[in-house]
C-alpha cells in the first residue's frame, strides 16, 4: 500500500515547494495539496515539474478550493474557477479531489438545505468527470453532542446523500479519526467499485470523543483507534490505492518539513508493516 502525505501534517509555514520536496525525501510518492498550493509550489520552484515527471510523484488526491458550506452567492462566485484548478490538479496526475460535508457555515450559521448541497456535489462531479477525476466526499464523524439535524456525519448517511446525488465519480473519503468517533461502521456497505480516498491518523487515549478536535489527531499507531482493523476493511473492500496521513498537530508544526515527514513516514510505515501492507521503497 503506498504513502500519501497531506501538506497540514507538515510546518504550513514552510513554502509549498519544500513541502513537496519534503515529502518526497521521505519516501512517500503522493503528496496532497489543494490546487491554489500547487500552483504556489511550482511557481516557488520551476524545476518541481522535473521532479514530478522524473521520480514517479503525483498528488494522487487534490483538492479544489471549494466549501459546500459557503452562501449562495459565494458558491456561485468560486465555482466558476473549479475547471482550472481541476485541469491542474489532472494534469499533475490527480484522480480525484475532496467535498466536504457541511454542518455549520463559517460563522456558526445553518448550512444549505440538503437538496442544494446535492446539487453542488452534483454540480462539482459533472465538471470532474469531464476531466477523468473523481470527487471524494468526507463527513466529519458524530459526537455524542452534536444533534442529529446538524448535518450528516456518519457513513450510512453520506451514502445516502451520494445515492440521491447519482453520479458514478462520486464516491467518500474515510478520514480514520471521523471513522473512529463515529463508530468504526464496516466499509462492506460502501459500494463496490465507488470511488474512494484515505486519510490515516489516530486519537489520542484520555479525551472523551466529544472533546476531540482536529489539533489532537496524534500519529498513526500513537493512539486509540483501531488501525488494523481499518486496513483489514479496507483491503476486504478493494481498496488498492494510497492511504494520506493527515496529522493536524503543533508538535509536528514545529518542526522542519523534511523531518515532521519522515516522523510521518515511519510510523504510518510500522502499521502498514505489522498489518501486512508494509509499501515498497524508502523506509
Amino acid at each position: 500500500m503506498e504513502l500519501s502525505i497531506t501538506r497540514s501534517t507538515m510546518n504550513k509555514r514552510r513554502p509549498c515547494a519544500e513541502a513537496v520536496r519534503s515529502a518526497r525525501a521521505a519516501g512517500f510518492r503522493h503528496v496532497e495539496l489543494s490546487a491554489e498550493k500547487w500552483r504556489t509550489a511550482l511557481e516557488q520552484d520551476r524545476h518541481l515539474l522535473r521532479l514530478l515527471n522524473a521520480e514517479d510523484l503525483s498528488p494522487w488526491h487534490a483538492g479544489w478550493n471549494l466549501r459546500l458550506s459557503w452562501d449562495t452567492a459565494r458558491w456561485a462566485r468560486t465555482i466558476t474557477g473549479a475547471p482550472a484548478a481541476m485541469d491542474l490538479t489532472a494534469g499533475l496526475g490527480a484522480r480525484s479531489g475532496t467535498l466536504v460535508l457541511p454542518h455549520v457555515d463559517d460563522t456558526g450559521a445553518p448550512v444549505p438545505g440538503p437538496a442544494e448541497v446535492e446539487d453542488r456535489i452534483g454540480a462539482v462531479a459533472d465538471l470532474a468527470a469531464g476531466r477523468g477525476l473523481n470527487v471524494c466526499v468526507e463527513y466529519m464523524g458524530l459526537r455524542p453532542t452534536d444533534p442529529p439535524e446538524n448535518g450528516v456525519r456518519t457513513l450510512p448517511g453520506t451514502l445516502d446523500v451520494l445515492a440521491r446525488v447519482g453520479r458514478s465519480n462520486v464516491g467518500v473519503l474515510i478520514d480514520s479519526y471521523h471513522w473512529h468517533l463515529s463508530g468504526s461502521p464496516g466499509l462492506s456497505q460502501i459500494p463496490p467499485a465507488m470511488p474512494l480516498w484515505v486519510h490515516f491518523n489516530d486519537a489520542p487515549a484520555g479525551i472523551a470523543p466529544e472533546q476531540l478536535r482536529d489539533e489532537h489527531r496524534v500519529l498513526p499507531g500513537e493512539g486509540v483507534i483501531d488501525l488494523p482493523r481499518l486496513l483489514a476493511e479496507l483491503d476486504a473492500w478493494g481498496w488498492t490505492g494510497p492511504v494520506s496521513v493527515e496529522v493536524k498537530h503543533p508538535d509536528l508544526h514545529a518542526l522542519p518539513a523534511v523531518d515532521a515527514a519522515r516522523i510521518a513516514y515511519r510510523a504510518t510505515y510500522d502499521v502498514l508493516d505489522r498489518a501486512g501492507h508494509a509499501p515498497t521503497g524508502v523506509r
